[in-house]
């Protein structure tokens, strides 16, 4: 498979019953991150490598998996797991594209974490995005255009300082010669009024959350 095409899955613990994309058109290599291995067995998928301390994974489950390669880490380390395997994917060079599956919903401090290993992932210059059933999570390019439904959400926030906006086509409210600081929420639930949109970033480092309806 040609490099701009290989994406690596990664099933978290958190990861949502269902993805945007699909899990059934997934064409990539898929990553089960420690009880992340109970939604892929549950999917009928088939992991590439499985990761984590297995410190909530069910070992009966994991014993099923002895032909899958297993990489074992301590309980006591300071990366996450989720993040561990981000780590060996990126050491690998195989992937052009990340997908990150998780739904945002258990615990605050986790969810905070993967956008941090997102905005890691963005600085490396790799395509990578967090999934689930509703929502898409990545960091804006300089030039973006977003294929979407009418009627999705696009929220953006600063993640640095301040951001400075261009000009955007296809949203309710513009950005045109538009600034942000960190602080602020100006930029929540913004309208797609277009099935394309397009987003001109001049400056600054920018979480987009699109919310499809």
């Amino acid at each position: 498979m040609p490099l701009a095409e290989r994406t690596a899955y990664i099933i978290t613990h958190y990861a949502p019953k269902e993805i945007l994309s699909g899990y059934n058109n997934i064409s990539g290599d898929i990553y089960a991150v420690d009880e992340g291995l109970q939604t892929v067995d549950a999917l009928g998928l088939k992991p590439c490598y499985i990761i984590g301390d297995f410190d909530s994974v069910n070992q009966g489950l994991l014993s099923q998996y002895q032909a899958t390669p297993i990489i074992r880490h301590e309980t006591k380390k300071d990366e996450t797991d989720t993040e561990l395997a981000l780590q060996f994917c990126v050491a690998s060079g195989k992937y052009q594209k990340i997908v990150i599956c998780n739904d945002m919903q258990g615990r605050f401090d986790h969810a905070l974490a993967i956008v941090q290993n997102l905005c890691w992932l963005h600085g490396l210059g790799l395509d990578a995005c967090i999934e689930n059933a509703m929502q898409r999570i990545f960091f804006l390019q300089n030039h973006s255009l977003l294929q979407v439904p009418e009627g999705t959400l696009l929220s953006l926030i600063p993640w640095s300082d301040e951001a400075c906006f261009e000009y955007s086509v296809g949203l309710a409210y513009s950005l045109d010669n538009l600034k942000i600081y960190h602080h602020q929420s100006r930029g929540i639930s913004n309208v797609c009024i277009a099935n394309e949109v397009e987003i001109a970033l001049e400056s600054g480092l920018v979480l987009a959350i699109l919310s499809y309806p």
